[in-house]
């Protein structure tokens, strides 16, 4: 007995379940999503904003805090598609095999895309920073829990993502490997970190690359600087190097790291910058500025730190069949129609997302 013709709709509800199974990042991180078609690229959506408290001593009666329900504008500006030429051979498949044979290859590239776009948006705006060392130690992954510690960062929901070739500095360290006498499943034989100092670890090989311009890596603070400053200006640097917007340093006298907002070019061995966030401590002068050269920007954050949005494409016109479904908050269409220039079937599946930068200081990278 043949095959019922698969449908616009049970592909489409296959492909959101395909593409949600193969995200990493979009799987780690807060999501959002409207119900409401909308036209395409440049759209706005609200989503809901995690609520956040502060714990305040208690005299003799309690602060009260409203529960707001606040929400975030997220734009969005991610239309990506992929179409392929499909005819009734491939529609005759029971939705398993068609699954196997076309969707999950273009779910793949969708969820890779999807992982790069959210990587490329976010890293970039992180300035707390640890760095791996000479010869990678599990200290390593324990300064970027200290990092994460001194922003405030929740215990709960804590997840790092490194690149194919940091995970697999780590990932044979003796302490890991042998996490199997503490009672953990065999590091070594998964090759996966799991879970180790109160983080998920996952690999991402879409974790972005920061270049800069800096040779020179230390130079000095030129006069003290206060408490809440959020510009300085750096001597004892080589002329004619950049420091560059997106690139972090650390300073003498404060443990946290910072972003540079605006930079410029060492000239006679000087540079101004402004940077956030403001410094948390009064820093002396010539106090040791030590700038990150190029690196990987592992990540070590929070899931509230970043967002990921979706929302449904509008109905296509024109006859052609289509299906639109959402799982896990992130939602695709699928239309299937004849070309009348090439006169062959096509099939098209399309999603429409934004990602944002919710919270940096949920956030930190990890320099390789």
């Amino acid at each position: 007995m043949s095959n019922t013709l698969l449908t616009a709709q049970r592909i489409a509800d296959e492909a959101a379940l395909q593409l949600e199974n193969n995200m990493v990042m979009a799987n780690l991180v807060h999501r959002g999503y409207s119900t409401e078609f909308q036209k395409g690229r440049g759209s706005t959506i609200f989503i809901r904003n995690p609520g956040t408290f502060e714990a305040k001593d208690f005299s003799s009666t309690v602060d009260v805090q409203n529960i707001t329900e606040s929400s975030i504008a997220v734009i969005l500006d991610k239309f990506k598609d992929i179409s392929v030429e499909i005819g009734t051979k491939e529609l005759s498949l029971d939705i398993v095999d068609f699954s196997v044979q076309v969707l999950q290859p273009i779910m793949r590239a969708h969820a890779q895309q999807v992982d790069y776009d959210i990587l490329n948006v976010v890293s970039a705006g992180i300035a707390g920073h640890t760095t791996v060392s000479g010869t990678p130690a599990l200290s390593d992954l324990a300064n970027l829990m200290g990092q994460l510690n001194l922003q405030k960062v929740p215990m709960q929901d804590r997840r790092v993502v490194l690149s194919a070739m940091t995970d697999a500095k780590y990932i044979a360290l003796d302490a890991l490997a042998n996490a199997d006498k503490r009672g953990k499943s065999l590091t070594i034989d998964e090759a996966h970190i799991g879970r180790v100092l109160g983080a998920d670890f996952y690999m991402d090989q879409n974790v972005q690359t920061h270049t800069s311009g800096i040779a020179d890596t230390a130079g000095a603070l030129k006069g003290a600087a206060t408490a809440g400053a959020t510009a300085a200006t750096v001597d004892a640097l080589t002329d004619d190097e950049v420091i560059a917007a997106g690139d972090v340093f650390k300073v003498v006298g404060s443990d946290r790291g910072y972003l540079i907002v605006t930079g410029g070019t060492v000239d006679t061995n000087t540079v101004t910058i402004t940077f956030t966030p403001a410094l948390d401590a009064a820093v002396l002068d010539d106090a040791v500025v030590t700038f990150q050269d190029s690196h990987k920007m592992n990540l070590g954050f929070h899931r509230n730190a970043f967002a990921l949005a979706s929302a449904p494409l509008q109905p296509p016109m024109g006859g052609a069949t289509y299906g639109v479904a959402t799982y896990k908050g992130i939602t695709c269409r699928t239309v299937m129609g004849y070309n009348m220039s090439t006169k062959v079937n096509q099939l098209s599946v399309d999603i429409l997302y934004g990602v944002k930068l919710l919270n940096k200081e949920l956030a930190a990278r990890l320099c390789d």
